[in-house]
């Protein structure tokens, strides 16, 4: 072999390399290339899910804000809360027995059973309207039985105080 052959050779075998390569390097890039319009591809479709999903629950808003403007125009919860203690709406009748200690005892036990969840809470503190909300009652209600606690919390040490003297 030749010096002129072998150069022939060498020069057909790099040739032969750099096309292999260039279509190797070509391959991988379309299939990059296919990656990433899929990528695209599917991201455009969930894009479109969700404006769909969005139109749909911006639909859905819309047909309930009339009505949720309509029940807080009715609603007194919705109102702003005072910063103040709030008044009562209701005012406790005076339950006391005249003399009849006995059958107000069995009556305030008896409350005692039926509101106890409530008298706890007016014992421990709490405000009506956050003792309403915790046991679902209305706030009118737990005035009325906070008051029957309160009254008789003071029929008891009055009568504490009758026996102390």
């Amino acid at each position: 072999m030749n010096h002129h052959e072998f150069w022939l050779s060498a020069s057909l075998t790099c040739n032969f390399l750099l096309v292999l390569l260039s279509t190797a390097s070509s391959l991988f890039l379309i299939r990059r290339l296919d990656q990433i319009v899929r990528a695209r591809d599917a991201a455009e479709q969930r894009l479109i899910q969700l404006a769909f999903e969005m139109r749909r629950l911006e639909q859905r808003v819309a047909l309930v804000e009339p009505r949720a403007v309509d029940v807080r125009d009715e609603s007194p919860t919705t109102a702003p809360k005072p910063s103040g203690p709030a008044p009562s709406l209701i005012a406790v009748p005076n339950l006391s027995y005249q003399g009849e200690a006995e059958g107000a005892e069995e009556d305030a036990a008896s409350l005692a059973v039926k509101h106890g969840d409530v008298w706890a809470m007016v014992a421990s503190g709490r405000e009506a309207a956050e003792i309403a909300e915790a046991t679902g009652r209305p706030i009118g209600q737990v005035e009325l039985i906070a008051g029957l606690y309160r009254q008789h919390q003071r029929s008891r040490a009055a009568g504490d105080h009758a026996r102390a003297t």
